[in-house]
């Protein structure tokens, strides 16, 4: 029986292979736990370039309970999603997960390395709620957009949910989702949140 293979070595696993060439274009961010609904879910691998795809990590020692939740929060804001996972949960996760959701399984190859292999592939989810993905913004960031949109320096005092909902009514879904990736690929300080 060949042993327990862990989240760290999946992800790193993941970086070198499944993401390299995303890593290397520069129009793309890729992120390790990325807070969704203000850190109610965290999005294991984001990566945000013309769209926002999550890869959601569950190696074998990790437990499915949480699933069900992780799923309808990535249902909120990616585009895409894929579980890559131990052989041993694949066949327990896939009744949870959407048609869109992609599957890949992580397995041990002979000479120590982590190999993966599809078992379903991902489709675009038409699902994204415009609420939550303006969540993902920083309140100055939803505030610089609604600015160059003519709103008043009055209403962007208001609670920073208050200018989500603003954003919400403003643009289109589509035009929202394209000012949330713009927001997150310049963002800088990304370990260090600033005051929301």
């Amino acid at each position: 029986m060949s042993r327990r293979i862990r989240d760290c070595e999946i992800r790193a696993a993941a970086h070198a292979t499944l993401l390299r060439r995303a890593r290397t274009c520069p129009d793309t961010i890729v992120l390790d736990e990325l807070g969704v609904d203000h850190g109610a879910c965290r999005v294991d691998i984001a990566v945000i370039n013309g769209h926002i795809r999550g890869l959601e990590i569950k190696a074998d020692a990790d437990v499915l309970d949480r699933l069900p939740r992780q799923v309808a929060a990535y249902g909120a804001v990616v585009d895409r999603a894929t579980l890559i996972a131990s052989p041993r949960h694949i066949a327990r996760a896939m009744p949870m997960l959407p048609e869109w959701w992609g599957v890949m399984s992580a397995e041990q190859s002979p000479s120590g390395q982590i190999a993966f292999r599809i078992v379903r592939r991902e489709h675009a989810n038409r699902s994204v709620d415009a609420l939550t993905l303006a969540r993902l913004l920083w309140r100055p960031e939803a505030a610089a957009i609604l600015r160059a949109l003519g709103t008043t320096e009055k209403h962007l005092r208001q609670p920073r949910e208050d200018l989500y909902r603003m954003l919400v009514e403003l643009l289109p879904k589509r035009v929202l989702a394209e000012r949330v990736r713009q927001a997150l690929k310049i963002r800088e300080a990304w370990r260090d949140r600033p005051e929301l």
